[in-house]
């Protein structure tokens, strides 16, 4: 073990949180630390270089008037690999056990295995949550279903594991490799994944879930309409709640049905009624 390691923590405001990880994870870092309302990157080699691309994506989204926060240390080595594995408690999200490779299977729940440096979302962020908990209401076993934005594939394994006909998709192609991994982790198969968003595929749904940025969802608005089946559940996530009446008010010829509010994140269900 080398005796001293390279410390990264970097800190943007939380809608630009997601952009950041992926390219973070895009530049060849395995895996960061969700803590002190920020995330840090640990390595024996200089961070440097990656400290630099950061400020520079900044930099060229500064229209987005983005503000990053960075510190770079050098530490004492204290096998910070496992302290990491320590930091990483499971989560129960009602019938449903979410754990990494390390952690010992609940009896009784639906058991999901996620490891962080394979994962964009583990059940801890609130919209993630939230989605989990509306999944477990809202998905009917062999429903034909969409995960739109799928990042680490743990909705999808969710709704495969209950039983659904799954799809999946990001525009991401590491979250789709982070999708397949996971998947063949907890043994399931998916029937269609791809690269890329609904302009790619012909078919109707019976539920989409969409765990994606407030702006994405409005751009996509009318792809996602137009691929809901009669009656078809829509479940959209990762709002803030400042744009909550700009969803409201895109979505408003869908029936609202029910939501779900953890702290400043809004998930919306909306039903697509037979006209």
């Amino acid at each position: 073990m080398e005796k001293f390691y390279y410390e990264l923590f970097f800190e943007v405001e939380k809608q630009y949180k997601d952009l950041f990880f992926d390219f973070v994870f895009d530049l060849g870092v395995e895996a960061i630390e969700e803590k002190d309302g920020g995330a840090y990157i640990r390595s024996s080699e200089n961070l440097e270089e990656i400290s630099w691309a950061l400020e520079l994506l900044a930099q060229k989204l500064s229209n987005s008037k983005i503000i990053l926060k960075k510190t770079l240390a050098k530490k004492e080595n204290q096998d910070w690999v496992e302290n990491y594995k320590k930091s990483i408690q499971p989560i129960l999200i009602d019938g449903i056990y979410i754990h990494t490779t390390w952690q010992e299977p609940q009896q009784n729940h639906l058991n999901i295995q996620i490891d962080p440096a394979l994962a964009f979302g583990s059940g801890h962020h609130e919209s993630t949550y939230s989605c989990i908990k509306l999944l477990q209401k809202f998905a009917s076993k062999g429903a034909k279903v969409l995960d739109l934005g799928c990042g680490s594939g743990i909705l999808a394994i969710i709704l495969a594991k209950m039983g659904c006909k799954v799809d999946a998709c990001d525009t991401d192609e590491l979250a789709v490799n982070s999708t397949l991994a996971n998947a063949q982790l907890n043994q399931v198969k998916l029937q269609n994944i791809w690269q890329g968003s609904l302009e790619k595929t012909q078919s109707k749904y019976e539920l989409i879930v969409a765990n994606i940025i407030a702006d994405v969802i409005l751009i996509l608005e009318k792809e996602i309409k137009k691929h809901l089946k009669e009656n078809a559940i829509l479940i959209l996530a990762g709002i803030l709640d400042k744009y909550e009446a700009r969803i409201k008010n895109k979505f408003q010829n869908l029936e609202l049905i029910d939501d779900f509010k953890f702290n400043e994140w809004i998930s919306l269900v909306y039903q697509k009624k037979e006209k």
